[in-house]
């Protein structure tokens, strides 16, 4: 609970830093998988990865990063993040993300 709790407080830190940006660019939203962890039916390992994956990211944002730098940091994150998926939860993420 301590976990869900921390990874959506971490989320909502970063939405605040996005949409404090510059108002033209328009910055993809890059959702946390752990709120869909059932769905995705993630195991404990996948779960540690994807926690180690938002902390370096956070870590990164503390350092207020120009929006470039962000937008490498973002991508990177996504990347890390979908290289712990199985193929099947890869095609299960995408109907996720889809129905947002």
């Amino acid at each position: 609970m301590k976990k869900d709790f921390l990874t959506l407080l971490l989320t909502i830190l970063l939405a605040s830093y996005c949409f404090g940006q510059e108002a033209e660019l328009k910055e993809n939203v890059s959702y946390d998988p752990s709120f869909w962890a059932q769905e995705l039916r993630l195991d404990t390992e996948q779960r540690n990865k994807i926690e180690a994956i938002n902390a370096e990211f956070y870590e990164h944002l503390k350092s207020r990063p120009s929006t470039a730098q962000l937008q490498s940091y973002l991508h990177e994150r996504q990347e890390l993040i979908l290289g712990t998926f199985h193929n099947r939860q890869k095609r299960k993420w995408e109907k996720i993300i889809s129905t947002l």
